[in-house]
Parts: C-alpha cells; sequence; structure tokens
C-alpha cells in the first residue's frame, strides 16, 4: 500500500486541510504543534480575517510566530464569503487530502468544505466547542431547525469524527445525536510556554503602576456583550465588603463598551476599573500573568479560554457555572472556584474573601495547576493522529 511501510506503519505525512475562522492566538498555538509533527503535512485555510459579526469584538493585529503553512482570507460581505468558499473547494480539490478538518458547519465555507469532501471521497471531521440543542431564535426559526437538524444527520453519519470541547462539548454532541464512538475531546488550549515568555512593547502605565503598588489585581477578559457577564462582576465588586486595596482589568471590546463605562461609574467603582479595550496576544499574557485573581462571569459561554489560561498559570480562577471550561476544569474549592451565573451576591461574597486574603491565595494556590485537568496542544496533536490513522 502507497505510504506505508512493510511493518504497517505509513512512510508518507497525513495531509491534513483545515477549514477554519479567524486566526487567533491559541489556534495559532495548537496548529504550530501539529504542523511541527512528521506525522503530519498541514495546510490551514482561515475564511474570514477577523470575526465580521457586530459582536466579534477581535481586531488581533499580531500573532504568534506561525510555523504552519496557510492562507487567510477575506470573508468579509458576500463577494468576501463566495470567494474564501470558492477557495475552499478549489484547495480540497488541489490538495486531495487524506482528512479535511472542518471548523463549524453553519458557515457556507465550512458546508461546502465537507460536502466537497465528501464527493471526492476524503474523510472529514467537524470541530465545534459545542453543539446548540435549542429551538433556533428568530424569523424562520422552524426553517432554521429543518436546515441544522440536517446537516447534523448528515455529518454525524457521514464525518469520520466530531470533535468538540470539554465534557458539555460531548453532552452537548450526545443530545445532538452523534455516536458516542465518533466523539473526541479537543479543547481549545494554549502553549503555556509562549505565554510566560510573551513581551509586549507597550504595557499601560496605570497597570504598571498597579503592580508597583503591590495591589489585589483582579482580571476579566472578554467581549463587550451581555453573555459575557460583566455587569455582574461590576455589581459583585460595588457591594463586597474588602478592606484591602484592588483594582480590576478589563480587556475587551464590545458593542456594550460604554454602557459598562457608565454602569462602573454609576457604582462609584470607576477609579478601581481600568478598561482597556482589545488586547493583542503579548500583551493578553502580560496581564494574566501579572493578576492574582482570574474571573470568568459568563452568562453563557460554550468554552473560554481564559479559565485554561488562568489554571495553566496557577492563578485563583473564579469561573460561572456557565461557563464550558470551567464546568469541565475547576474543581470548586480544590483548584478554583465555582458560582452560580448572574449571581452578583454569590459572586460577592467570594471576591470579598478572595481579594482579602488575595496575594497570599494566589502565592499558595500555585500548585493549582497540577491538581488541573491539563489538556495542551501536543494532546491534541495525539488525538487527532488517532483519527487519521483509524
Amino acid at each position: 500500500m502507497k505510504g506505508v511501510s512493510d511493518n504497517g506503519n505509513r512512510v508518507e505525512p497525513w495531509r491534513v486541510l483545515v477549514v477554519e475562522f479567524e486566526p487567533t492566538h491559541y489556534k495559532t498555538d495548537l496548529w504550530n504543534v501539529i504542523s511541527g509533527s512528521e506525522h503530519i503535512d498541514l495546510l490551514v485555510i482561515h475564511t474570514q480575517t477577523r470575526n465580521w459579526d457586530r459582536d466579534g469584538g477581535h481586531d488581533y493585529q499580531r500573532f504568534p510566530r506561525q510555523y504552519y503553512a496557510g492562507l487567510v482570507l477575506s470573508g468579509y460581505g458576500v463577494v468576501g464569503v463566495v470567494r474564501s468558499t470558492a477557495c475552499v473547494m478549489k484547495s480540497i480539490i488541489a490538495r486531495m487530502p487524506d482528512v479535511v478538518l472542518v471548523c463549524g458547519y453553519s458557515h457556507a465555507q465550512a458546508v461546502l468544505g465537507f460536502l466537497t469532501a465528501f464527493v471526492l471521497r476524503r474523510r472529514f471531521v467537524i470541530y465545534v466547542d459545542e453543539f446548540n440543542n435549542g429551538r433556533p431564535p428568530g424569523k424562520f426559526s422552524f426553517l432554521k431547525w429543518v436546515v441544522r437538524e440536517s446537516l447534523r444527520k448528515f455529518i454525524f453519519s457521514y464525518g469520520k469524527a466530531v470533535f468538540v470541547c470539554g465534557q458539555k462539548g460531548v453532552e452537548s454532541a450526545v443530545t445532538a445525536g452523534c455516536a458516542p464512538e465518533k466523539i473526541h475531546d479537543f479543547p481549545y488550549t494554549v502553549d503555556l510556554e509562549r505565554i510566560l515568555r510573551d513581551a509586549p512593547e507597550d504595557i499601560p502605565e496605570k497597570c504598571l503602576s498597579d503592580v508597583r503598588r503591590s495591589e489585589v489585581i483582579l482580571f476579566f477578559s472578554g467581549r463587550m456583550i451581555v453573555r459575557k457577564g460583566l455587569p455582574s462582576l461590576l455589581s459583585a465588586l460595588s457591594t463586597a465588603e474588602v478592606g484591602k486595596e484592588w483594582v480590576l482589568w478589563i480587556e475587551g471590546a464590545g458593542p456594550e463598551l460604554e454602557n459598562y463605562i457608565a454602569l462602573a461609574r454609576q457604582y462609584n467603582i470607576a477609579g478601581k476599573c481600568r478598561f482597556l479595550g482589545f488586547c493583542q496576544y503579548d500583551l493578553h499574557s502580560w496581564l494574566i500573568r501579572s493578576a492574582d485573581i482570574v474571573i470568568v462571569p459568563s452568562l453563557q459561554d460554550n468554552w473560554g479560554i481564559v479559565v485554561d489560561e488562568g489554571l495553566q498559570l496557577g492563578k485563583v480562577v473564579v469561573s460561572s457555572d456557565a461557563t464550558g471550561s470551567g464546568y469541565d476544569r475547576v474543581v470548586d474549592k480544590v483548584n478554583g472556584y465555582i458560582f452560580p451565573a448572574g449571581d452578583a451576591s454569590a459572586l460577592a461574597k467570594l471576591l470579598a474573601m478572595l481579594v482579602e486574603n488575595g496575594r497570599r491565595v494566589s502565592t499558595e494556590d500555585h500548585s493549582a495547576r497540577f491538581n488541573t485537568k491539563v489538556v495542551r496542544p501536543i494532546d491534541n496533536l495525539k488525538t487527532l493522529l488517532e483519527v487519521v490513522r483509524a
């Protein structure tokens, strides 16, 4: 058999083509590790330069050094979608990969990606963080549901595997109707060594001053949209009975930014809040390294990479129970803390205790990462190799 030695081991690397969304720092970590394997010949097609949705909030201008072959397409507007879809189809036809790994299944680029693979009798794998099993919202709800269920039935029947993020992702795939043997935990993850060595050129002076004053530093990172739960965090801090000095670093951009700045003023905590806007990956690394307590108060979040980053760095991590990564990684009061999503009162009590013991807790709890379910990019590589070799 071509590409296989006498002892059954494949000689040639497996050709894997990835149909991906926008480039991100954590996905760069993943594809770098996968492309570094002698067993994988990787091409990544990013179908959009950035998330063009109104609440996208991402404005990545810099990325970790990229070691994989890849294309970044605009994907903006109708013309951009058509062009990126055509590029995906042409690339699959020209490359004839052994496996097509498609991120998502609701965009035109993704759908035409796995359909092209199917027609060419190429194996395909679908990668989502979590399946939404509720009725689609808005107009034409029933029609959307029919289309969604039809696509899922096709994927679950003919796809080689389904990759999801964590236990919630696995549970959602089973509920959606996927056979358990096809489901693989393939969570978003980061290269810890890269986070530790990232060195931004420009650091906000207020943040440097906060570090010098040795105040307890709280850290929030997320888009300025309702489901990320920042209002409940601001409300909690306005009522928490805290004796020690603290500051809150708020990283992120989005449509609700001005409303949240006004809310901080209304709660009389604006002087303790640093609204930093969207930060590039290297500054993000410095911020989370320098913080004491990482808070993820999402009302709904399929994953949340900040939980994983905080735990691997040995930080005190506080997560809502509606955050997928918190559900998967945090054992309450063992390696972090869980509170009911949207419950500002419960969060206030928890933060009052943690801030009071802030620096002592974050130092003593540095071993948290050793009590955590840590999944590294290399672990996802092993999962991918198991699937392509099967």
